[in-house]
């Protein structure tokens, strides 16, 4: 789990205690099970008739990146081992690289350099890679689109609970114990559907996003060394072009290769 999950949780904990505290104190004041259905089923129930099931599959699984990503390669590490592959091509011939393909972990790496090898030609690896890229993008968006329906069928059924409390409240008029939990129900939906959207959906939204961009640099930056490869770029050249991708104090963290 990342460190800023913890710190968020923790500043959560500390406004429940020092401004919430009546939680504390009363929690069955704020747990209701018919609003928490009303909000959180009716959101899934949109959310699976606006979206295909495949996709709804993908939403699931998603949930959990956004907590625990998967570790991705670094872009120092990506240049580094992109220089390393250049210097084989240059000094054995691109045959070589047969043998590094099987030792290459990174898929999207391992791709280019297979192509390579191949002896595609520029421009059909550069659309290949390109497109890669694209269809990832549009993947991850229709992903993201659906974090963000979530977080706008929060409030909205928010407003719904809130509607059906007050219309359980003006029928239970004439009875005063029914009263109470009208209102609870008119309330506390209200709360529920801005709690979810604003703690869990949005966040994972924005999260997500910032995870796509950083792996489309990633692979951005990739597609660039791979290409200077197969123009037969010599290392020190491929080095520095990939370095302009990096901010000032990343690149010296950029690691010499070893002839």
């Amino acid at each position: 789990m990342e460190i800023n999950i913890i710190i968020a949780v923790v500043i959560i904990a500390m406004v429940i205690l020092v401004g919430l505290s009546d939680i504390l104190v009363n929690p069955q004041a704020y747990l209701d099970v018919p609003s928490l259905l009303i909000v959180v089923g009716l959101s899934f129930a949109s959310l699976l008739i606006s979206s295909s099931f495949s996709k709804f599959k993908i939403f699931v699984k998603t949930g959990k990146m956004v907590v625990m990503p998967k570790k991705q390669m670094s872009p120092q590490d990506a240049i580094e081992e992109l220089v390393r592959l250049a210097k084989i091509s240059k000094s054995q011939g691109r045959v070589a690289l047969n043998k590094e393909v099987e030792t290459i972990k990174q898929p999207f790496l391992k791709f280019g350099v297979q192509l390579l090898t191949e002896k595609t030609g520029h421009s059909f690896i550069q659309a290949t890679l390109a497109n890669d890229i694209e269809e990832m993008e549009n993947r991850h968006a229709s992903v993201h689109s659906m974090y963000g329906n979530m977080a706008s069928f929060g409030p909205i059924f928010g407003m719904v609970g809130t509607i059906v409390g007050l219309i359980q409240l003006l029928k239970g008029l004439s009875d005063a114990s029914k009263i109470g939990p009208a209102m609870a129900v008119a309330l506390i939906t209200t709360l529920y559907g801005g709690a979810i959207a604003g703690l869990i959906f949005t966040p994972a939204k924005e999260k997500l996003k910032e995870m796509s961009e950083k792996e489309a640099y990633l692979k951005r930056l990739i597609t660039q060394g791979i290409l200077m490869i197969e123009k037969e770029e010599i290392p020190s050249k491929v080095e520095k072009f990939l370095k302009s991708f990096l901010q000032d104090n990343d690149k010296n963290a950029v690691k010499k290769v070893k002839k």
